[in-house]
């Protein structure tokens, strides 16, 4: 899963994002995919998820759903 790859390399991102080579965006995601992990933990719904982080991220539903598809999706 491509989550637990970036998640791994975190700090890296974090560095890279503020030397400007990464895109914040892979920062964002990583945090989306935590948020949904957490809210599902608790026993939100799944669009529900959705909605509270797109909410939360100010991005859309659709989006927040296609990030956590692309990152969580065994290849």
């Amino acid at each position: 899963m491509l989550y637990t790859k970036l998640k791994h390399l975190q700090k890296e991102i974090k560095e890279l994002t503020l030397l400007g080579v990464v895109d914040a965006s892979w920062l964002r995601n990583i945090r989306i995919v935590e948020k949904f992990f957490e809210l599902r933990s608790q026993g939100v719904c799944i669009y529900c998820c959705w909605e509270f982080i797109a909410i939360e991220e100010s991005i859309s539903a659709s989006s927040v759903r296609k990030i956590i598809a692309k990152l969580t999706t065994e290849k």
